[in-house]
């Protein structure tokens, strides 16, 4: 079954070759799952990694860019489907939208900025895909002693792994996505307990 992936990942040129070799592995294989990645459109980092290996592959990629990025010529011209946006907000309502599964790669804050508001929404039950964290070798480790530090402190219900799913490898992150399933939307007890 098709499946529309919205993934958040590094916009940086200069990480480490283990992260782009994963990244290259993953979109290899959502390739030959025939699936569909929707992302941010930009030529640069771990996104430009996993647009051209959808390229390469004849596989569809969709991306969202706001206007200003397009005017600094970061955009992957080789999308066909790149929506121009007049803000950031815009783009990320448009990347969720109609995806079954989001998932986090390694990245900075932009990453992390569209991690947590798409993890607050499947929270809040106004995201109906799967939220996978791809923690490749412990990258979101310190995240992840962050989440268990509001539990600890009560400003978060420690039923939030419920809404969420972490993976070590790009195998498992495979086995995630073709696992994953919508859900029938529904708020957590987000409170804490």
């Amino acid at each position: 079954m098709s499946k529309r992936i919205c993934i958040y990942c590094s916009s940086s040129n200069i990480i480490e070759e283990k992260y782009v070799k994963a990244a290259r592995e993953f979109a290899g294989a959502a390739s030959l799952l025939g699936y569909t990645i929707v992302c941010g459109g930009s030529v640069m980092g771990l996104m430009g990694i996993i647009i051209d290996t959808m390229i390469e592959n004849g596989s569809a990629v969709e991306g969202f860019i706001p206007g200003f990025m397009e005017d600094m010529e970061i955009h992957h011209k080789g999308i066909t489907q790149l929506g121009v946006v007049d803000t950031m907000s815009e783009r990320k309502e448009l990347l969720r939208q109609n995806s079954d599964v989001v998932i986090a790669f390694p990245g900075g804050l932009g990453t992390m900025e569209e991690f947590l508001e798409t993890f607050t929404l499947k929270r809040l039950g106004r995201y109906d895909g799967t939220v996978i964290l791809f923690n490749q070798d412990g990258f979101y480790n310190k995240l992840i002693d962050l989440l268990e530090h509001f539990v600890k402190n009560k400003f978060l219900n420690s039923n939030y792994k419920e809404s969420l799913i972490v993976v070590n490898s790009v195998e498992e992150l495979i086995n995630a996505v073709k696992n994953s399933r919508r859900e029938t939307l529904e708020a957590k007890h987000y409170l804490p307990e």
